[in-house]
């Protein structure tokens, strides 16, 4: 197998002298420009070797240093009392604030369910550390059942609109739902939530499900789930909350499955 790291060292030495001419760096333009020197040299980087939302650090910081302009040509207008340039003014910052939106949307969202994403729940339930909850509340491990088995029978397009629409039920019960891993979901609700509403909604959702028929040309199937509930505190370590969910969501899975079989 061939040694491509001293060719990553050339490449690396060569993307040096190249941002060396630009006073400012993004991380993105960066990967851009090792990706071009690495095609120069015979190498062809996978997606997962390149930055992901390409460019979206130096949107952020534009949009920051633009918002910082509009605020001082406001100010100005309003000592000048220029009341056309405010009304200018005003209107670009609202578009602008649309646009900052729209960039927030593309970090925090699972672009499939357009639920959140692990970022998204990181960042406001999370301490830096990733570690630790910094507020209060319950979390609801969801696991959507035999998903492999309706991609491996009906395909991945039919399991990918599963997903979707089992994404969509659970908004309907929280607006905080976590798209955690391919098939695994987390609610979360405030601790104003007392545990009977919390398990009301769940058992909404389950109902529905259990009464609901798919289908797939003319073939019918179920798509049925199983949970776990925990409650969180500040401090709590988040792999301990998440690991009793999910002892909880298999004994609940274990139990539909002993029920079936009687």
């Amino acid at each position: 197998m061939k040694d491509y790291h001293p060719l990553h060292v050339n490449i690396t030495d060569e993307v040096k002298k190249i941002i060396k001419e630009h006073r400012i760096v993004f991380p993105a333009y960066y990967g851009q420009i090792y990706n071009q020197v690495a095609k120069e040299n015979g190498i062809e980087l996978s997606p997962s070797e390149l930055l992901h939302h390409e460019m979206l650090d130096e949107k952020v910081i534009r949009h920051i240093i633009s918002l910082s302009e509009h605020a001082q040509s406001a100010l100005s207008a309003m000592e000048t009392k220029n009341e056309s340039k405010l009304k200018e003014v005003i209107e670009e910052t609202k578009k602008l604030q649309e646009e900052i939106e729209e960039l927030q949307q593309a970090v925090y969202q699972d672009t499939l369910t357009k639920c959140y994403n692990r970022k998204w729940f990181e960042d406001k339930y999370l301490d830096i550390n990733k570690e630790k909850f910094t507020k209060n509340g319950t979390l609801v491990f969801v696991d959507l059942n035999r998903l492999k088995r309706i991609n491996d029978a009906y395909g991945h397009v039919v399991g990918d609109k599963v997903i979707e629409y089992f994404a969509k039920k659970l908004k309907e019960i929280t607006p905080n739902v976590v798209r955690y891993g391919g098939d695994e979901f987390l609610l979360l609700f405030n601790k104003e939530d007392t545990d009977n509403v919390i398990q009301e909604k769940i058992d909404s959702v389950f109902n529905f499900f259990e009464n609901k028929n798919f289908k797939y040309k003319d073939v019918e199937f179920k798509v049925t789930f199983a949970y776990g509930k925990c409650k969180f505190h500040i401090d709590d370590l988040f792999i301990n909350i998440v690991e009793q969910a999910d002892r909880l969501m298999y004994r609940f899975k274990e139990g539909r499955r002993q029920k079936t079989t009687v």
